[in-house]
């Protein structure tokens, strides 16, 4: 445990004044943000009430976690003995849940930070120096993997009262869960004996079914929603599209105009999905893709090389990050 004496409060973020972005049909405006003090800030997450988590550093040494509020109020905080903090989201309660890399940096655990900003930090049972949380659902709870007896990444997930299960795809190599909806299905990779990437959906009775792609090549499934909607990547030779998977099971490939390589991150209860791709000079752009295979495009207009969608709510609200002049990282919220 860690108390809140321990822990670095700020009273409020440092704010930039609110910006257009282009490809924006309704003109939406965007607010960078960077923790006191960082040089390098880099979103993760954001909740129902616009609640942002993810990490920064100020000397590219250290990764402190931090929470911004919706109000723009930032608190940093750091599990004790913590190397790297990595938040993986909250609970719409003020809880934090995430995984850090101690200063050793051998092993990586688990931790839930509570609303008192005590800490409590947990390893899945019988894990061999990773227990690491890739996302965060309040309803569903925490998922992830763990190094295994032979150190392959094996599937976990811990429900909101703590309970921890271990689960896996028959035959697989390794597995590495990347996200969770709100009725508990987790989505990922796995690697099996042919050394192919493919991706899995588990459903909460641990009934596991396994998706490729339509045609030659590998999925790498990276969000859902409630209703079941998966998005992802499509690896086929040199080439990164974007994929879209019913829940029938049909997928529909795509990418934004001039996309060399796409790359969604996230997709919310409507079915806007976001994410990166690149074009052919190298620039990095985000973008919002609409249920109706629509696309917009996300540019901070302090960007030099790249913007990246990463986060989106309900409401439509996108937290993101982009790199500025002098290669350094700020983090920015878009707001419909």
């Amino acid at each position: 445990m860690r108390s809140t004496s321990a822990l670095c409060a700020f009273a409020s973020a440092a704010v930039a004044p609110p910006l257009s972005l282009a490809g924006s049909a309704h003109a939406a405006t965007s607010t960078t943000f960077d923790p006191p003090g960082s040089i390098e800030t880099y979103p993760r997450s954001i909740d129902a009430n616009g609640v942002i988590t993810g990490n920064f550093s100020a000397d590219k040494y250290i990764g402190h976690g931090f929470i911004r509020a919706a109000d723009g109020t930032i608190t940093v905080f750091d599990p004790e003995g913590s190397q790297v903090a990595e938040p993986a989201g909250t609970d719409g309660q003020g809880r934090v849940y995430g995984s850090y890399v101690p200063h050793d940096r051998e092993h990586e655990r688990g931790f839930v930070r509570d609303t008192d900003g005590s800490i409590t930090t947990f390893d899945v049972p019988h894990a061999h120096g990773m227990t690491r949380a890739n996302a965060f659902n309040q309803q569903a709870g925490l998922t992830g993997y763990y190094s295994g007896k032979h150190q392959n990444p094996t599937g976990w997930l811990r429900t909101p009262d703590g309970a921890i299960a271990t689960f896996r795809v028959p035959h697989s190599i390794f597995m590495l869960p990347y996200a969770i909806n709100s009725a508990g299905v987790v989505v990922g990779v796995y690697v099996g004996k042919a050394i192919k990437i493919d991706s899995f959906i588990r459903t909460p009775d641990g009934t596991i079914t396994r998706f490729g792609p339509p045609q030659h090549g590998e999925v790498d499934a990276d969000a859902i929603n409630a209703d079941g909607v998966i998005t992802g990547s499509y690896y086929r030779g040199d080439t990164t599209r974007g994929f879209v998977r019913a829940p029938d099971g049909t997928i529909t490939l795509f990418d934004p105009k001039g996309s060399t390589d796409t790359e969604p991150t996230a997709i919310n209860a409507s079915g806007v999905i976001i994410g990166t791709y690149k074009t052919a000079d190298s620039i990095v752009h985000g973008f919002l893709r609409n249920p109706d295979g629509t696309f917009q495009t996300i540019d901070h207009p302090d960007a030099t090389k790249a913007t990246r969608a990463l986060g989106i709510n309900d409401k439509g609200i996108i937290v993101g990050d982009f790199e500025d002049a002098t290669g350094l990282w700020h983090g920015f919220v878009r707001t419909p």
